[in-house]
């Protein structure tokens, strides 16, 4: 690996958003553009958004995705359109949120990706074993979801900005019907409809679990925090630290998103509007 795991990592964590789910993003963003200081180190984010969509970028093609995010801005959603790769992921207040943050822009893909599905290994063993590869038929299907018993439990995307990379995954803690959520999704947004440039070949919603399903143990956010923080530090050096970002790095964030890889982002209330309609 062309990084040093003897480094600690700084343990962030920013807590739950309700308003622009474009937020915690621009605070992975604001903590990447801080990896430019020569004294910068790695850092583990977390986070919890209840509740929104996050879409990729493919699913920009869905033939009736307006109507799609209008219905569940009525039934609750928000939605984002966001920067790393993947399908849409439904998030929720029982869904864990980790992004993990490196002053490091040579870093292979494939190295980032098995170093962090190591910290997932530790961090999640009191869980059980985790598989990773494909779930087939699960939402926003890749080659590093997580899954126990075969049930997918989360995944991973990652990108690089100038001044470092970021990696960052969602673990589905407590349960909820997120696959019938993405099922009826895509059914609305008109994915049987399309012949090519489809977002997922297709889905199945009974392939999608949470560590609480798999594991029949009462499972919370906060549980899976404290034992991942715990299990991660037998291995690697972690330091808890509050939560802070610099106010500028935050706007130019805030900005670079929104306006340079126009990323949109809106709230259940403003899906959910009569008049709401997608940007152009």
């Amino acid at each position: 690996m062309s990084f040093s795991v003897n480094q600690p990592f700084r343990w962030m964590d920013s807590g739950t958003y309700q308003e622009s789910p474009l937020e915690p993003l621009i605070r992975d963003e604001a903590l990447t553009a801080s990896m430019q200081h020569a004294s910068a180190s790695p850092v583990i984010h977390l986070w919890v958004y209840d509740q929104a969509l996050y879409l990729g970028r493919r699913d920009a093609k869905l033939p009736y995705l307006q109507q799609a995010l209008h219905q569940f801005g009525v039934n609750g959603f928000g939605c984002v359109l966001r920067s790393s790769g993947g399908a849409c992921v439904p998030l929720d207040a029982g869904v864990l949120n980790l992004a993990c943050l490196l002053p490091d822009t040579t870093i292979s893909i494939d190295s980032f990706f098995s170093f962090v599905a190591d910290l997932l290994r530790v961090g999640l063993r009191d869980y059980g074993t985790l598989q990773f590869g494909e779930v087939a038929g699960s939402y926003c299907a890749g080659e590093y979801d997580f899954s126990i018993h075969g049930k997918k439990i989360g995944g991973m995307a990652q990108r690089r900005t100038r001044f470092g990379s970021i990696l960052q995954l969602c673990i589905n803690v407590e349960d909820r019907p997120r696959g019938e959520w993405m099922e009826h999704f895509y059914e609305i947004a008109g994915l049987h409809e399309m012949d090519n440039h489809k977002p997922i070949p297709r889905i199945d919603g009974s392939t999608d679990g949470s560590i609480a399903s798999m594991t029949n143990q009462s499972a919370t956010v906060t549980d899976v925090k404290e034992r991942l923080l715990a299990s991660i530090r037998t291995q690697w050096p972690v330091t808890p630290t509050p939560f802070t970002t610099e106010q500028m790095l935050v706007d130019e964030s805030r900005h670079h998103l929104a306006q340079r890889l126009r990323l949109f982002a809106y709230t259940a209330k403003e899906l959910a509007a009569t008049d709401w309609r997608l940007p152009e």
